[in-house]
């Protein structure tokens, strides 16, 4: 596989920060969210979590949205957005100690006050809302297997379906999920994961699987769109491949290298959801639809 494809992203917004980037998603409708700390350093075990204020922002193609979330007391590592505007922040690790569960969700208004805070659990990899309010949340190993004080996690299916106030819709126990290594909710119809040990790439139409494709190694997906009939896969935190669809399998094929309208290489975070992607360069945002 010596080809290398160049895929040329538009410039979406000047954007740049003197807060530190600590995480980013694109939203359901296309929007990229960015949360940033003050801080140049953060320990996700910390326990117990220092109240901190965090920056969200919401950039959008007719500009940036700033909401600051005041003296909370996680460190979100994944955010998304619900229908009314509402923020959802998650903090990825979630401690158990005897009676004592840490609330990991937090609901904010646009105004940055607090709505409603419950838990997802332990070993959070991603978590992603859709079109009805749905939050889908996937797993790694820890979150599935138990770990942090957790013998009994809420995360063993890998993959759960959260209503907006935190309850249980469904779960994908069924697959035999060891780890989820990437999920991409377009919208309530069409909702993939992706997971070892099968290395299977699952398409659910409302909660019942609609699709499924074998992923041919030797690399793993971390974050993966479908252009056409192909899928861009992100295999570590700047490598993106091309993958073929054939008879139920996609086979990588050419590396991607990302570049401006200039031919010049855009290195930096890369976000990618339903078939939007985006990269955050030095000199702003860059994106395209597919």
């Amino acid at each position: 596989m010596s080809n290398l494809e160049k895929l040329v992203l538009n410039k979406y917004a000047e954007y740049s920060s003197i807060l530190t980037y600590v995480a980013g998603q694109v939203t359901q409708d296309g929007a990229l969210l960015l949360i940033e700390t003050a801080e140049s350093e953060l320990d996700f075990f910390e326990r117990p979590v220092k109240k901190r204020d965090w920056t969200i922002r919401i950039i959008k193609e007719d500009g940036i949205d700033t909401i600051v979330l005041k003296k909370v007391p996680l460190i979100p590592t994944h955010v998304d957005i619900f229908s009314d505007g509402s923020l959802l922040i998650v903090q990825g690790r979630c401690l158990k100690e005897d009676n004592y569960i840490e609330r990991n969700a937090r609901r904010y208004n646009p105004n940055g006050q607090l709505i409603d805070a419950f838990t997802l659990g332990d070993g959070i990899n991603d978590i992603q809302i859709d079109d009805n309010d749905t939050i889908w949340v996937s797993y790694f190993d820890e979150g599935i297997f138990g770990n942090f004080g957790w013998d009994e996690p809420i995360g063993s299916d890998g993959v759960i379906a959260f209503s907006i106030t935190g309850e249980k819709l469904w779960g994908a126990g069924d697959y035999g999920i060891i780890d989820c290594y990437a999920l991409n909710v377009a919208n309530s119809k069409e909702v993939y994961f992706y997971y070892y040990d099968d290395f299977h790439l699952v398409c659910l139409d409302e909660m019942k699987e609609s699709a499924r494709y074998h992923v041919r190694g030797p690399d793993t997906l971390q974050q993966f769109i479908f252009s056409q009939s192909d899928l861009i896969g992100l295999i570590d935190m700047y490598t993106l491949k091309r993958f073929r669809l054939q008879v139920r399998s996609l086979k990588p094929t050419e590396k991607i290298q990302i570049v401006d309208e200039k031919g010049k290489r855009i290195i930096g975070p890369i976000f990618m959801r339903g078939t939007f992607l985006f990269a955050y360069g030095k000199d702003g945002i860059y994106g395209r639809k597919f």
